[in-house]
């Protein structure tokens, strides 16, 4: 059913529907807007909610001071796919402006069932009519959607351990943990997502191994894993996987051997459970829903030529992101790789369930389907259909030239960059496993890619992935003071980094030799333990990195007797401090031209001549070793083709062969 408006909201919103006009205002009094959310306009509640939660006293300050809201409602082209008639052609925004603070809805077109407030049985995310949602979701993808029923593991496998929560009503206090080894059937089991935070769980230990077997009450469990079970019941999923009751947590040989199994563990799951509305494993999944949650606002308008009725719904642009994009659980590390692995997610937030697998997103206040320009792809974005049943792509597709998108390999290239930058924002509690953190993911490219995973790097595109760049608005940015990787790994970093995405045009060295050490040996998934990098290419040495302030930028240097030269733009991978707030100038660097490279983010991508590593000779190595110590790009120079500004043969491994090594 339609929710009610009042008599001003709806003459506004009839209005500017039969105008049509480029942009429609109106002012009204704050105590106006009040009077009518108090009795019951559904328009109104929502403007004094977004406001109330801007600033508390906003209304009752603007009130005081006779202010008064000005409404203003304007259409923006859109060029999607979701097309019902003339109205659709463009987006209908509306601002909301009270003194200098404003909020903005979005007026979505709707052709789908009634969708009415929110009932006072559904007042918790646990309630019936939640799960009912939850319950459907899961059906319609499981009957509907192809792509989601495709396992990332083998058809035969299960998770070493289980938690048996029972199979029906009535359902017992008591669960059980399950070793699965001799089990020759597959089984439908949840995966759950929680942040550990500052309140330990129960957890697996060799000497509680036994009584774990024998029983758990689920009164001694953590309140986010009791309401994790009642909710598999609920949805009719009898066996669940909880990290910390799964993995024996006091065997280091049981860790490193679980860990490793994510894409089969999250990628074989039937549901990815994501407890987004607590910190920790105590605050439960289930909330009281946030007093500013109103259900869905839908309304009716007349058509412009009278002759049909228009539904749209009221909702916040950013509504996804502000309540489960941006949840403390989607911060953490491990969790970027249990979302994508896992075919489907039920994610349970302060206010709402959110749904999101392969093929939909949707949520309580679009049950029927999240509105799709929020995810659309634009005209130049890239696919991946050889991820499209093992992933769920949408943060790994964008804006790109696909002219320059030719194969699958730069297709995965791209892919797996865009990846390492949402990846490298992440937190994770113990440094040591940034790139364990990631390997079901990598697990699962190295499966497409069919080449050798080198640290967070792929040896088939080598040369892009080294010209990772880190962030240059986080300070400080440190190595890590616990090995990780070698320094030319983005994986050696404590910071976020970022690609230029695009295409390498042209080679200027040749990869001779790259090795990596891992703690299990041949395992290239379990944690590194040392590497090395062998190149040959043209080294440019004696060089230095000034801070022009100016410019705002760092600067590659050549200081000689005629003066000094400007070389290239770099940016340090390292820096304690804001660049302009201290003298930042550093000498005895090397610069090594990698690649001639292609922006492939511009409509009319250009090209960079020079791009690669800036160098420093490593302290106490051997001649020609060096590591890492920032990057530079030139787009013309000819510096770099001028053999005379060349290194001398004792800068290499191999005076004659031109030969380096980075570690």
């Amino acid at each position: 059913m339609d929710t009610a408006l009042c008599a001003d909201c709806r003459d506004f919103m009839q209005c500017y529907h039969s105008k049509f006009t480029d942009g429609e205002s109106d002012e009204r009094s704050i105590s106006k807007v009040v009077d009518a959310a108090g009795t019951g306009c559904r328009l109104c509640q929502n403007i004094v909610s977004r406001f109330g939660s801007l600033q508390l006293d906003l209304l009752e300050l603007a009130n005081t001071n006779d202010q008064r809201a000005t409404f203003h409602m304007f259409p923006e082209p859109y060029w999607g796919t979701n097309f019902h008639g003339p109205e659709d052609w463009k987006r209908i925004f509306l601002d909301v402006s009270i003194l200098k603070s404003q909020v903005q809805f979005r007026m979505w077109r709707v052709t789908d069932g009634p969708a009415g407030d929110a009932a006072s049985d559904d007042q918790n995310t646990g309630s019936d009519p939640s799960l009912t949602r939850a319950a459907k979701w899961l059906r319609e993808c499981i009957s509907e959607h192809e792509n989601c029923n495709q396992v990332n593991c083998p058809t035969d496998w299960v998770p070493h351990r289980l938690l048996d929560v029972g199979s029906r009503c009535p359902f017992s206090h008591v669960i059980r943990l399950k070793q699965t080894e001799g089990w020759q059937t597959p089984v439908r089991y949840a995966a759950l997502s929680h942040c550990w935070g500052d309140i330990q769980p129960l957890k697996l230990l060799n000497e509680n191994l036994p009584t774990l077997v024998h029983g758990i009450l689920l009164g001694d469990l953590p309140m986010t894993f009791q309401d994790s079970v009642r909710t598999i019941r609920r949805l009719g999923i009898q066996y669940l996987w909880i990290d910390s009751l799964c993995i024996i947590q006091d065997s280091k040989k049981d860790w490193d051997i679980e860990s490793s199994l994510m894409t089969y563990v999250y990628g074989g799951s039937m549901l990815n459970i994501a407890a987004a509305a607590s910190n920790n494993c105590a605050g439960g999944l289930f909330q009281n829903r946030l007093s500013s949650y109103l259900g869905p606002c839908r309304f009716s308008v007349a058509s412009q030529d009278g002759a049909s009725t228009l539904r749209y719904q009221l909702c916040s642009p950013d509504l996804w992101n502000a309540e489960f994009g941006s949840a403390t659980l989607n911060t953490r590390a491990w969790v970027v790789q249990e979302r994508m692995l896992s075919p489907r997610t039920l994610a349970l937030t302060r206010a709402q369930l959110f749904w999101e697998c392969r093929h939909k997103r949707a949520c309580d206040e679009f049950p029927s389907g999240y509105p799709v320009e929020y995810f659309d792809k634009p005209p130049m974005t890239f696919e991946l259909p050889s991820l499209h049943n093992k992933l769920k792509t949408q943060v790994l597709v964008g804006p790109i030239n696909r002219i320059l998108v030719e194969n699958l390999v730069e297709q995965l290239s791209l892919a797996w960059h865009k990846l390492v930058m949402l990846y490298s924002r992440q937190k994770i509690t113990f440094e040591e496993d940034k790139l364990v953190a990631l390997s079901g993911l990598a697990i699962l490219f190295a499966q497409q890619v069919h080449g050798e995973y080198l640290a967070g790097l792929w040896k088939s595109t080598l040369l892009a992935d080294l010209l990772w760049e880190v962030s240059t608005s986080i300070y400080p940015r440190r190595r890590s003071l616990t090995y990780r990787s070698p320094s030319w790994s983005w994986a050696s970093m404590d910071c976020p980094v970022n690609y230029v995405l695009g295409k390498v045009e042209s080679n200027l060295v040749e990869v001779v030799d790259v090795n990596i050490q891992s703690m299990l040996g041949n395992s290239k998934w379990s944690k590194v333990t040392g590497g090395y990098l062998r190149l040959q290419g043209k080294l440019f040495p004696n060089l230095c990195v000034v801070f022009n302030g100016d410019l705002g930028r760092f600067s590659v240097e050549k200081h000689g007797i005629d003066g000094t030269m400007s070389i290239a733009d770099c940016i340090p991978d390292e820096r304690e401090h804001h660049d302009g707030s201290v003298a930042n100038t550093d000498s005895g660097l090397l610069c090594l031209p990698l690649v001639s490279y292609y922006d492939a983010t511009s409509p009319r991508p250009e090209l960079c001549e020079f791009r690669g590593l800036v160098l420093s000779p490593g302290k106490g190595q051997s001649r020609g070793h060096y590591q890492r110590w920032g990057v530079f790009e030139k787009q013309y120079s000819t510096f770099f083709e001028d053999s005379n500004n060349e290194a001398s043969g004792e800068w290499y491994v191999d005076r004659e062969d031109g030969i380096i090594m980075i570690t």
